[in-house]
């Protein structure tokens, strides 16, 4: 396996990626971002196991979950060092390796990343501004919606869609799916409250987030009722609130959804 990054190498300074590696030539890089709450990594060990999973799903053998655990603890270890904090990103990304490499080689990349916390203070203060977006989510027919992957580019162009429509620089597309129904943004699973119960997306069509699932296991501990169901764009304007809950932001309200305030 082809290693690079580790405690004392960053983004900036890394080895450059072969030029021949499938992540750049096919695009298939499986990625997991995590983030630190005062120095200690949140739900550590269910994003190790989602990146394992995502990675089995397209052939890719990483290390042990322990192997996997021990790199990470060391590639965040230099987090204090190159971001001035205690809290920041770990990013582990995965690709096959090189095309032409008969003993195929996956290659494996950790890096610490700084956290945005102007976008992050505005969201926890106003909400996000969200615009329903005319990129639609990927079909489940091209690929699961549980593999967390680097094929970002409907996100991409969904966000810059939603920039183009509003003055907030920190505005995100909301895509829906190939059937209509509300999915997820960029950066975060959707809940929608209506009344006293929390409404989520139907999760066969979802990536099932970490910060979604810490969320709904902390509703249920307040006997809050949780439901998976189709959410029209309508429906969504139509709700109470809107939540967003996300490895980077934990969970944050949407302060705008197209001409809907929350």
């Amino acid at each position: 396996m082809q290693v690079w990054g580790d405690a004392s190498t960053q983004a900036s300074d890394m080895l450059p990626l072969a030029v021949d590696d499938i992540g750049l030539v096919s695009g298939v890089v499986i990625v997991e971002r995590l983030r630190t709450i005062a120095g200690k990594l949140l739900d550590e060990a269910e994003h190790i196991e989602r990146f394992q999973q995502s990675c089995r799903s397209v052939g890719i053998e990483l290390p042990s979950m322990i192997d996997l655990h021990n790199r990470a603890l060391a590639c965040a270890a230099s987090g204090p060092t190159h971001h001035g904090g205690d809290d920041f990103n770990l990013v582990l990304l995965a690709t096959p390796g090189r095309l032409h490499n008969r003993a195929r080689q996956p290659t494996l990349i950790m890096h610490t990343q700084s956290i945005a916390w102007e976008r992050l203070a505005q969201w926890y203060r106003t909400g996000q501004t969200l615009t329903i977006s005319s990129i639609r989510s990927v079909p489940e027919s091209c690929w699961s919606p549980k593999i967390k992957t680097r094929a970002r580019l409907h996100y991409y162009l969904a966000d810059q869609e939603a920039l183009a429509h509003s003055r907030d620089p920190h505005s995100a597309g909301l895509l829906l799916d190939q059937h209509g129904f509300v999915s997820e943004t960029s950066s975060a699973n959707v809940l929608i409250l209506e009344g006293e119960r929390l409404i989520s997306p139907r999760r066969e069509m979802i990536l099932d987030g970490i910060s979604l699932g810490r969320t709904l296991r902390l509703a249920e501990r307040r006997k809050i009722e949780v439901r998976f169901e189709d959410v029209s764009a309508q429906r969504a304007k139509a709700a109470d609130a809107m939540w967003l809950c996300g490895s980077t932001g934990c969970l944050w309200k949407a302060g705008r959804l197209d001409e809907r305030s929350y």
